[in-house]
């Protein structure tokens, strides 16, 4: 956008409190937390090219728009990125229009870049209700063994230990590492295993946070390597249950998009599968895996890697994509847009959604001359017009009729 809407949407604060979130970091594939990128620079491509304007992120930014670490609410891989980029584009090209700010460009390494940083915010939970979390850790039993300042049981460690925790990661890598003890002494005192859903641990982190020096202090992400994760995955011995897109035991395939978006969401699903869990690798005769912190964060990127790149799409069903939304009633030999043969071999998502934005008010301003109703893409839609568009099957010569759908 241009620099005067950066500056009336971009406040001093603003862009302090979100860096808060993603520093240090660097631009190197092992020292991202997720995916390959740099959430650093994607968070001044954000602040910069003016999205701020209209979009914020964690509460931080504009209103007239989606705070976009948390809408939509479920997980977004790379390609539903550009679904939802591409299906709001008209309506966000009309609102800059009428506040006067230029559309800005996007290069492949910025849309990377962006993509890391979004993907990165939206793993964060949204700050837990500290009231409800000091009703859940009485309803759910956890102040039988453990107190919180002094006050509660004796027999587990005092939650006050934890309060310092800024990284998510440590509460899970704690609870799991804790979960032997604690259900040898659940069984002993016939207690039963506890679970938990939707915010409940980002609700009783925020109560136990409210005793740490600085309880206002933001999350911070570890550095991590989705590489040393999958390594990790092998050597605790994961993969004796569990597959990753095909492959491991019988377990669940924690490649499939079933695991929730969140840490603290994450963290639930792992506390309240561990007693099956560890049954199982009772019987299987396997010791249960004790994780370092950084193991920890290595092995939940790289579970989280595994939801933001899908499996290869349909050439077939592609080619009817391309028909269907009209994309080939001007890209075609000889058309009024630009031949896509040439892009066989060589798309993927992030030039796709270059590509997109950055010609799409020009594609849009066609569009309605010739009285074409601007496309909108479905879940898995996307995987499948890249495959087509990869695979360089043949387009027809020449245009659709009018008249066809």
């Amino acid at each position: 956008m241009a620099d005067q809407g950066v500056r009336r949407g971009r406040p001093p604060h603003v862009t302090l409190a979100v860096a808060a979130l993603i520093l240090p970091v660097s631009t190197a594939w092992a020292q991202a937390y997720f995916i390959p990128g740099d959430p650093k620079a994607g968070m001044q491509i954000f602040s910069e090219k003016g999205c701020m304007h209209c979009h914020a992120v964690l509460g931080e930014g504009g209103r007239s728009a989606p705070d976009l670490a948390r809408a939509p609410a479920g997980h977004l891989s790379a390609a539903e990125l550009v679904s939802a980029m591409w299906n709001h584009a008209p309506a966000m090209w009309e609102k800059m229009s009428q506040e006067k700010l230029a559309v800005p460009k996007f290069s492949t390494a910025d849309i990377t870049n962006l993509f890391a940083f979004l993907y990165s915010v939206r793993a964060l939970d949204k700050p837990g209700d500290a009231e409800r979390g000091r009703r859940l850790l009485s309803e759910k039993r956890c102040l039988e063994c453990h107190a919180i300042a002094g006050q509660g049981g004796p027999r587990g460690p005092d939650l006050k230990t934890w309060a310092s925790h800024r990284n998510p990661v440590s509460w899970i890598q704690a609870m799991w590492n804790h979960g032997p003890a604690m259900q040898a002494l659940m069984t002993q005192r016939g207690l039963s295993w506890p679970e938990f859903r939707g915010d409940d641990m980002a609700d009783m982190i925020a109560c136990i946070r409210e005793l740490a020096a600085n309880p206002k202090a933001r999350a911070q992400l570890r550095q991590a390597d989705p590489e040393r994760g999958r390594q990790v995955f092998q050597a605790k011995r994961c993969d004796a249950c569990h597959a990753v897109r095909g492959g491991g035991g019988g377990g669940p395939d924690l490649g499939a998009r079933t695991l929730p978006r969140t840490l603290g969401q994450f963290a639930a699903l792992m506390w309240n599968h561990a007693p099956a869990m560890w049954s199982t690798m009772r019987l299987q005769g396997l010791a249960r895996p004790q994780f370092s912190n950084q193991e920890m964060a290595d092995l939940i990127a790289y579970l989280f890697t595994q939801r933001y790149f899908e499996p290869a799409g349909d050439a077939g069903r592609g080619r009817r994509i391309f028909e269907n939304k009209s994309c080939a009633r001007c890209h075609f030999s000889g058309g009024s847009a630009p031949d896509l043969s040439a892009w066989r071999g060589k798309t993927s998502v992030v030039p796709l959604a270059a590509a997109l934005w950055n010609h799409g008010p020009l594609m849009l301003a066609h569009m309605r001359q010739r009285q074409f109703s601007w496309p909108r893409f479905r879940p898995g839609e996307i995987v499948d017009l890249i495959e087509f568009l990869n695979r360089g099957l043949a387009i027809a010569s020449a245009p659709p009729s009018e008249g066809q759908p």
